[in-house]
């Protein structure tokens, strides 16, 4: 095809759109309407429409699809569609243009020529960089040429204007940099400040012009620490003829430019960090001020942070102090330079896991240690277990397993002493025992000396895992991946966590149907990377497990089409996983109560879709032994809590009971209406 909107065979505007069952939101936020093939239900209608000479072919799921077409392509008043003639008639974009009606009083205005628009006062972006730290272009031409020879940029021709000794260097020594482009314009093609010769004369000094222009110095981020000092001398110090000019302070030369602004009294001092510090020393643990040391570093860039240390480095290496003193059973033991390297450890290893910068970079000195040692904290974390501990739970556990459970539990050991990968999903509703099977395979592969890392989608359910931690704390997934299909996980390869994922022999992930299917891609390419293995997973094992009859991934103002869109079972990765099912109840096993097996198998058929709809409503109707149906909330609050005014110092009583919510103005409501009613009946 000719059409100008054809690029390499495709079309650049993505048509034809791809056929979808639902109607589902994309990633930019604008929905992607229900297209449904011909073979799975859709219709193919040709019509003609009233403006258009030839014949346009569109499918449509229904016949309300052509209503909508001619509605909106007809819509208005405003629209006028013209055809130009004498072109490429295979140019349907060129053919038939579009256009809008304007008012006379705008028609008007053009006619005049008068401006339409106006940007008042004009800006001039003024370069930042260190010496010999600009930006550099070249062509495989000219790279000798720009090797040798450094490009001016509007900061070193600065300092070339104030060099000159005419008049208008002269002038331009009583500048500072963001007030030259009000008497001077960039030259683009020369790389030269020049003198204006338009403007406001200026009163005592011929030839010299001002105008409104504006600098605008390029924003630097605080992080790189001298570039960003350095635009602060430059809107401070007039004239200056170079970059050791700036970091000269009476006479003496300065190593930097920070140094150069605090000698000039440009920075704030550390006085509020300081009484911060202060503050804390007096009522919270050594390991607390070390942890608000390491924020107040990584995030507030105090100008004196050695000071700062020097002052509260006691209360810092306190704890270490005492646990010495303990060791020795010797309390004559005082402070020593290994107790502080030890505490500058566990303050750049904080540093490291906030900003992956070490300490040296905010003005700090480095610990005595090996440059390996910053990325091994992940690393001994996993190690940590206790052997004789983990060879007890195994003892206890593996005679209590289920034959259900056996098979699954051989079959994970026997994956993890191939070492080939593998993909595993165990799908285990409420009561089958999962928790206590994960346990059991996490203390026998750590057993064993290996790594075995465990995360769960949520915080509650992490907690019930030993080592848990969250799936987006471990991985570092983005907080909105569910907008970012490419997604990677933050991880450096030269990072602690990617040591351990290197070296797990699985990772486990809990309450795996909670997460975005783009959470599990984002962590098969991000292992793919770390261990340059295009296998799956980068040829680690990934056992998933949940229930995908419980909650799907949340996503903000989403429709059930993007709910089932988002979940795991969507995603590419899922037809490569291997099912492992547990269908026994352990708690109706172990509790023998013939209603807790029907109120189960009840659950179960919910979940699995087996109960009808009502017709009139598309709900389902619950069985009348399912539960007990209340009227509204405070015959709820008195069935679980009756005469709570008379029990509520009952501690024992109040911990049988409580109330679920699906949603939290229903748990804050009823919050408030218990201590409230509890408050009342006191005052009466």
């Amino acid at each position: 095809m000719t059409s100008p909107c054809m690029e390499n065979g495709k079309c650049k505007k993505n048509f034809p759109k791809p056929h979808t069952n639902d109607t589902i939101t994309d990633i930019d936020g604008y929905p992607m309407y229900r297209r449904r093939s011909t073979e799975n239900g859709g219709h193919t209608f040709t019509m003609r429409l009233p403006n258009f000479p030839n014949q346009v072919e569109f499918d449509n799921h229904s016949v309300k699809s052509i209503k909508y077409i001619c509605k909106y392509v007809n819509k208005g008043s405003d629209l006028a569609i013209f055809e130009v003639q004498n072109i490429n008639k295979n140019d349907e974009i060129a053919r038939y243009q579009m256009g809008r009606y304007i008012s006379s009083n705008e028609a008007i205005w053009h006619i005049l020529s008068f401006p339409i628009h106006e940007r008042d006062p004009a800006v001039q972006h003024l370069a930042i960089h260190l010496e010999n730290g600009q930006r550099v272009y070249f062509t495989e031409e000219n790279v000798l040429q720009r090797a040798f020879e450094a490009p001016k940029t509007t900061l070193t021709e600065f300092f070339t204007l104030c060099q000159k000794s005419d008049v208008f260097g002269q002038f331009a020594k009583t500048l500072v940099y963001g007030d030259v482009p009000r008497y001077f314009t960039w030259n683009k093609s020369s790389k030269k400040w020049e003198p204006r010769k338009q403007g406001k004369p200026h009163p005592s000094i011929t030839g010299i012009f001002k105008a409104k222009t504006l600098g605008r110095l390029y924003t630097v981020h605080p992080k790189q620490r001298e570039c960003f000092y350095l635009p602060l001398l430059l809107v401070n110090v007039p004239g200056p003829t170079s970059f050791e000019f700036l970091r000269t302070v009476n006479g003496r030369v300065f190593n930097t430019y920070q140094d150069a602004c605090r000698e000039l009294r440009l920075l704030e001092d550390d006085n509020h960090w300081d009484l911060t510090l202060a503050d804390a020393a007096l009522t919270s643990t050594p390991n607390n001020i070390r942890q608000l040391f390491a924020i107040i570093l990584t995030t507030c860039y105090p100008s004196q942070a050695q000071t700062l240390w020097e002052k509260y480095k006691n209360c810092m290496t306190e704890d270490i102090l005492h646990r010495i003193r303990q060791t020795n059973q010797c309390q004559n033991i005082d402070y020593t330079p290994e107790m502080y390297n030890e505490a500058l450890v566990l303050i750049e290893d904080l540093c490291v896991l906030i900003s992956y910068l070490p300490l040296n970079h905010y003005g700090m000195p480095s610990p005595n240690r090996s440059a390996t040692d910053l990325v091994n904290t992940d690393l001994q974390r996993e190690n940590q277990y206790d052997h004789g501990s983990l060879a007890t739970i195994i003892m206890n556990s593996e005679t209590l397993l289920t034959a259900e459970q056996k098979i699954i539990y051989d079959r994970i050991m026997l994956a993890v002493a191939a070492e080939q990968g593998g993909f595993f999903f165990l799908d285990a509703p409420g009561g089958t025992g999962k928790t206590f099977l994960i346990s059991l395979i996490l203390a026998k592969i750590r057993s064993q000396q290996k790594i075995a890392l465990a995360v769960a989608s949520s915080g509650i359910a992490a907690t019930l895992l030993d080592g848990g931690r969250t799936a987006h704390s471990t991985f570092k997934l983005p907080l909105d991946v569910h907008n970012k299909p490419d997604a990677m996980c933050n991880i450096k390869k030269n990072s602690g966590i990617a040591v351990v994922l290197r070296k797990s022999s699985i990772i486990i992930w809990d309450e795996c149907t909670m997460a975005h299917k783009y959470s599990l891609e984002a962590l098969n390419r991000t292992m793919q990377d770390l261990n340059s293995n295009n296998k799956l997973f980068g040829g680690d094992i990934l056992l998933l497990s949940g229930d995908f009859r419980q909650t799907l991934p949340v996503i903000p103002r989403s429709t059930f089409a993007d709910e089932i869109n988002a979940c795991l079972k969507q995603s590419f990765l899922w037809r490569s996983v291997e099912a492992l099912r547990l269908t026994i109840n352990m708690r109706v096993q172990l509790q023998n109560d013939p209603s807790a097996q029907i109120f189960s198998e009840q659950l179960l058929d919910i979940g699995n879709g087996k109960i009808e709809l009502q017709p009139n409503t598309q709900c389902i109707k619950l069985a009348d032994n399912f539960c007990t149906v209340v009227q509204d909330k405070n015959e709820l609050i008195q069935s679980i809590f009756p005469d709570i005014q008379n029990n509520y110092l009952n501690h024992e009583w109040l911990s049988q009971r409580a109330i679920l919510a699906a949603k939290n103005v229903d748990v804050d409501e009823i919050n408030f209406h218990i201590p409230h009613s509890i408050d009342t009946f006191i005052k009466s």
